[in-house]
């Protein structure tokens, strides 16, 4: 009997199969993250702030026990559903969901162990919690990586289970969240700061990668230069080249004092946005010079043999075929510039960066995360949202 051709095969098949190295690591990651809380622990207690924590066993308490049976659950589920790759959305779904029940777990384990406690004591959640957190996060990208795409559903699933949570009072018996509740207004200001030194930096950044862009565009000599200068600043330490930046910046200051009005002096945000910039000069002049070569010779011929000048072939052929290689600098900058604005408080900038460098200093755990957790959130966040829109200039080409 001759065999059927391989496309009747494919149509036979009710479900294709996820892809086998995607789904052999959802399953392994997932039995990690349903093992670890258990193996390496769910809490730890302190009787304050200042003293070592030390592990406690997670309280069996009736609300306990619905959140720690919808989180095996979820893990369950990832083990199921990731082994169809049509499926792999449920499966990323079903992450965020035994992340949101692991959250619910410990933050009603913490409560319950601190009933009857000190008001200095504290509870967090131990290293099993945390690699499981981890481990969860490492399946979704899996079953993204296995349909294709990103994990944006799993970041935003996540997000809206934890909010929901934080806004339930599930989460008040964690020391982080207590922590956070003692300094919402001292959070909000850092992460304002935060935002116009990331924002400002790449700002600043863009408006010298793109006019010298195009202008290297038609000089190779100009672009040799600026290359090498944008490869010579990331050779140079970022903690080093705030510290260059304090002697020039204050001579200037001392000469025209008008300048201080204006932030700009030896310590602070000046020398801390001018560092950033320069290292976010590299990702975009290279993404830009790239980007604006997806236009082959044979098509540049073809259009200035229809008349077109150079600014319409910069605007009708090279922008819309390279945009997405542009963009794509532009997110890889975006998230560089976030996670290096947490650099600026060491030189008085301040950021999220103070509140870390602040809980260093006091060996305070909690005070680390509370500017440790916005700039990973950040972080996503805008590589999130620039990636969707990358895919949608994609689509739309």
């Amino acid at each position: 009997m001759a065999p059927r051709p391989a496309a009747l095969s494919a149509r036979a098949t009710p479900e294709a199969a996820a892809p086998p190295r995607e789904a052999t690591a959802v399953a392994l990651l997932a039995a990690g993250a349903a093992l670890c809380p258990f193996l390496l622990g769910w809490l730890s207690v302190a009787p304050n702030r200042l003293l070592s924590p030390r592990p406690a066993e997670l309280p069996m308490t009736p609300a306990v026990g619905p959140a720690l049976g919808l989180f095996l659950l979820g893990c369950l589920a990832m083990l199921l559903l990731a082994r169809r790759e049509r499926l792999l959305p449920w499966a990323e779904a079903a992450a965020a969901l035994a992340l949101a029940a692991l959250l619910a777990t410990a933050g009603l384990g913490a409560r319950a162990a601190l009933e009857g406690a000190s008001p200095l004591a504290r509870a967090m959640p131990a290293a099993g919690t945390w690699l499981s957190m981890l481990l969860l996060a490492l399946a979704a990208g899996s079953c993204a990586a296995g349909r294709g795409g990103t994990p944006a559903r799993f970041l935003l699933l996540s997000a809206l289970g934890a909010a929901a949570l934080l806004a339930a009072g599930l989460l008040d018996g964690l020391s982080v969240v207590r922590e956070a509740a003692a300094r919402g207004g001292e959070i909000r200001a850092a992460l304002g700061q935060h935002l116009a030194l990331a924002g400002g930096a790449l700002a600043l950044a863009l408006s010298l990668a793109v006019p010298l862009g195009l202008l290297a565009l038609a000089r190779p000599r100009l672009e040799a230069a600026l290359m090498a200068v944008a490869n010579g600043f990331q050779v140079i330490p970022s903690i080093a080249l705030f510290g260059l930046l304090m002697g020039p910046l204050a001579a200037l200051a001392a000469a025209f004092p008008a300048l201080r009005g204006w932030g700009v002096g030896g310590i602070g945000p000046a020398p801390a946005t001018l560092a950033i910039a320069a290292y976010l000069l590299l990702p975009l002049a290279s993404a830009l010079l790239a980007g604006l070569r997806v236009a082959g010779p044979g098509l540049l011929d073809a259009a200035r043999g229809q008349g077109l000048t150079s600014r319409q072939v910069l605007l009708r052929l090279r922008i819309p075929l390279g945009r997405g290689v542009i963009l794509g600098g532009l997110r890889v900058a975006a998230v560089q510039a976030v996670g290096l604005a947490t650099l600026a408080a060491l030189i008085g900038g301040g950021g999220l960066g103070a509140l870390v460098f602040q809980g260093i200093g006091q060996l305070a755990t909690d005070l680390i995360l509370l500017g440790v957790l916005p700039v990973v959130a950040l972080s996503l966040l805008v590589d999130a949202l620039l990636a969707a829109l990358q895919s949608a200039l994609e689509v739309g080409r």
